[in-house]
């Protein structure tokens, strides 16, 4: 066989190869690479896990990517990073085009390149580590007008000019890239917060069902979520003012830091199970500037200058951060509760939403009333009277005036409040907690906006008739009566032996009567005859009757006013289904239509 064929093809084979290979393919390459004008190309900020710039003659900056994301510093100093500092640095570099370029040849024809171009001593060098093979780009001098820059990728054979806009992006030194928030809550995982300020403490805990916050010691009881939550959301916000010291054995007393009775001034230590996973102290002032204090993160080391303003409300007393509220969820999450008062009764939640009042009988209960209600036991503001109480019968409390049983749904994550209401000999109210050990007092005008009897709950529509169905207004008014008529074409006139100033305005009267066709009631506020002197129907004197057409004939309609209730609204009362309702009329009614329209002018009534 002969064999010199086989050998000649491949021979011709391994020299095509070797022309891709060495020729060819870097050609490609290059051409490539001119026509993207990247300077670095494939570059992928997101694979890039390490980052290392170095610049002349100051230490080495270095940061490192984790598993979650996070960039933290590893050198000079182990620090939380800037985030978005540095992937803005990495999204440009990506993007970062050579406006000009100087080949190999050229430099070859320039043998001191190096140092004529700043590559000698380069202001900074940037390395690139992480999934790809790791990129080295050494920056140079600028332009002589300034808005350029040299750059050297090492390995490359040629050198680039570039916009040096990216040059503002780069850490001089290590402060530049360093994170200045003070604490980064959303990646804290903790339960307690531990507070000492002035030598006295309290701990915080929250609950992780419902996210509800709750003071441990030196009381247990529930705390203000809107407050504690809104001083860790400044917290978030707070930013270190400068980096004051690094040294891992720092002069505390200095600052004062040291641990004493009475400095720092603060600590706030948050606890995960029996770990402190970062704590937070404030010391002193600097000379001459009362407004920053010296801060340490004690996991951290380092001292640092803050604001002290946001911090000052954690330096309050422990009471400071209690609930002062009936409750602290939400209402929505309320199921039922059972009311031992007036009378006993229960009110629970339906599952289309609506609200049912269990007492002698059943009926829904008004929708408004429940909003209310539900409103002031979440919003209802207490005062402390007393932290620690043995004796609860000086507060009215060891046989309390009325007793709320609040049932939250299972979701709430919560039990049961057990709520007592108790009234002294001076008539002040008092509110306590079964599982708190506080007494509280409330307003007594609160009190009385509390529901105690069913009847309070009722549906508040007073009466419903059509306006056009009235025929006869009767109004008695201090001894003075006036009666009007509706005449055939339903004008209003006078009735017969009634007459006088002014003349009867008929669209308001129409109108003031189509109102009181759809009347409700702000509250209801008593039921029955006893007790009405307190009202002042006695010494207004003021009444009207209506009659009304309807299906069973003429219906007369009788209401009664009175003094103001303590929200200026009108007391009225009218008797539906043989039993005598008394409730607050709406004010705006009663002054734009019933004093007007539905009273005796002051010229026809009596002489006193």
């Amino acid at each position: 066989m002969n064999w010199k064929p086989t050998w000649v093809l491949l021979a011709a084979v391994a020299v095509a190869l070797a022309f891709i290979v060495f020729v060819e393919h870097p050609a490609r390459e290059e051409r490539l690479l001119q026509a993207s004008r990247l300077v670095l190309p494939g570059l992928d900020p997101a694979s890039v896990t390490n980052i290392e710039v170095q610049p002349w003659g100051q230490p080495m900056v270095r940061a490192q990517r984790s598993d979650q994301g996070l960039w933290r510093l590893t050198q000079p100093v182990s620090y939380p990073a800037q985030r978005e500092r540095i992937e803005t640095l990495l999204q440009t570099l990506a993007k970062l085009e050579w406006q000009d370029r100087i080949s190999e040849q050229e430099l070859k024809d320039s043998p001191d390149a190096q140092e004529k171009f700043g590559f000698a001593k380069p202001p900074f060098s940037l390395l690139l580590q992480g999934a790809h093979p790791a990129r080295r780009l050494d920056v140079g001098d600028l332009s002589p007008w300034g808005d350029q820059v040299f750059l050297y990728v090492v390995g490359n054979t040629a050198m680039y000019l570039a916009d040096a806009g990216f040059l503002k992006q780069l850490p001089r030194e290590m402060n530049l890239w360093r994170d200045t928030a003070l604490l980064d809550l959303t990646q804290l995982r903790f339960q307690t917060l531990h507070v000492r300020a002035a030598g006295k403490e309290f701990d915080l805990e929250v609950n992780p069902t419902n996210r509800l916050w709750y003071m441990r010691k030196p009381v247990p009881a529930r705390a203000d979520n809107a407050k504690i939550n809104g001083l860790l959301g400044q917290l978030q916000q707070m930013r270190v003012g400068a980096f004051v010291s690094d040294d891992p054995q720092p002069d505390l007393e200095a600052f004062g830091l040291q641990p004493s009775a009475q400095t720092p001034e603060l600590t706030l230590s948050f606890v995960n199970g029996t770990n402190v996973v970062a704590a937070l102290e404030l010391g002193a002032s600097p000379t001459n500037h009362p407004e920053l204090a010296y801060a340490r993160r004690r996991d951290l080391g380092n001292i640092v200058l803050l604001v002290r303003e946001p911090l000052r409300a954690w330096q309050g007393a422990y009471t400071n951060f209690l609930d002062q509220h009936l409750i602290s969820l939400s209402p929505v999450y309320i199921e039922s509760i059972v009311v031992r008062g007036d009378d006993d009764f229960v009110v629970r939640k339906q599952t289309n939403g609506t609200w049912e009042v269990a007492a002698a009988e059943t009926f829904p209960a008004d929708a408004i009333l429940m909003q209310d209600w539900l409103g002031e036991l979440s919003n209802m503001p207490t005062e402390i009277e007393k932290a620690v109480v043995a004796d609860f019968s000086e507060y009215g409390l060891s046989h309390p005036k009325l007793h709320y049983t609040v049932q939250f749904a299972a979701k709430a994550g919560t039990a049961a409040a057990q709520i007592d209401f108790g009234i002294n000999q001076s008539g002040k109210v008092f509110e306590r907690r079964a599982d708190e050990d506080f007494v509280n007092t409330i307003s007594r005008e609160d009190f009385e906006r509390l529901p105690r009897v069913s009847w309070q709950l009722r549906d508040r529509r007073v009466w419903s008739f059509a306006s056009t169905n009235v025929v006869k207004v009767t109004i008695h008014q201090l001894g003075a009566t006036r009666q009007l008529l509706r005449d055939p074409q339903g004008e209003w006139t006078f009735a017969p032996g009634f007459h006088g100033p002014p003349l009867i305005n008929g669209p308001e009267l129409e109108e003031a009567l189509f109102r009181l066709g759809h009347l409700s009631a702000i509250y209801w506020d008593a039921v029955g005859d006893s007790g009405l002197e307190r009202f002042g129907f006695a010494q207004a004197d003021h009444n009207f009757e209506l009659e009304v057409k309807g299906p069973k004939g003429v219906e007369t309609l009788r209401m009664e006013f009175g003094s103001r209730s303590p929200y200026t609204h009108p007391y009225a009362s009218v008797v539906r289904d043989g039993q005598r309702l008394v409730f607050e009329f709406p004010v705006d009614l009663y002054e734009n239509f019933v004093e007007h329209d539905l009273s005796i002018p002051a010229g026809l009534l009596p002489r006193k």
